[in-house]
């Protein structure tokens, strides 16, 4: 996926649970005109042990503090697992400009309307259209899904993007970047 680094301002963060875990969403407003979406949101999983994923919020969540230059905890692991209190502290730094480094990606949704309801399909790679049917084919390994036309009223396949957040650092105006 590709790289890109865009200006945005932090606009929201709510306590969540991700995969089961305790997690912050992170809801940024990037500036306009750069071909995104008016808001990208990204998740800080804070889970209670240290593995890769806490360890990527963590850094989120340390970052954004001096994004906002907010004091950070002396001990960095005291933020797993607490959720709320971190999203207290996260809080302060709303309306924080910064400059994001994004892993901008997509995934494609099937969607086939019939007279019985309608069939979605989730991570497309292709859709091949032949004279009988629709055959879907999906990413990471996944069977094929056949859908007959006989009984298709409608179809359409939509993409989402995806944007993951690699960096945060504050947004300096004298700073140019290059998007």
């Amino acid at each position: 996926m590709p790289l890109r680094r865009v200006r945005a301002v932090l606009r929201s963060v709510a306590p969540t649970l991700a995969h089961g875990l305790p997690a912050l969403r992170l809801g940024f407003e990037p500036t306009p005109g750069r071909g995104l979406p008016e808001r990208i949101e990204d998740v800080a999983l804070l889970g209670h042990e240290l593995d890769l994923e806490s360890v990527r919020g963590v850094g989120k969540v340390l970052r954004l503090l001096r994004a906002a230059r907010l004091a950070t905890p002396d001990d960095p692991r005291r933020l797993l697992g607490r959720i709320h209190e971190t999203c207290s502290r996260l809080e302060r730094a709303l309306g924080t400009p910064v400059v994001l480094d994004l892993r901008v990606g997509s995934r494609l949704r099937f969607r086939a309307w019939t007279e019985e309801g309608v069939e979605e399909v989730e991570d497309v790679a292709e859709v091949v259209e032949e004279s009988d049917a629709y055959w879907v084919r999906r990413h990471g390994g996944l069977l094929p899904v056949r859908l007959p036309r006989s009984g298709i009223v409608r179809t359409q396949t939509e993409r989402e993007w995806l944007f993951e957040v690699l960096h945060i650092e504050r947004d300096e105006p004298s700073r140019r970047i290059a998007t």
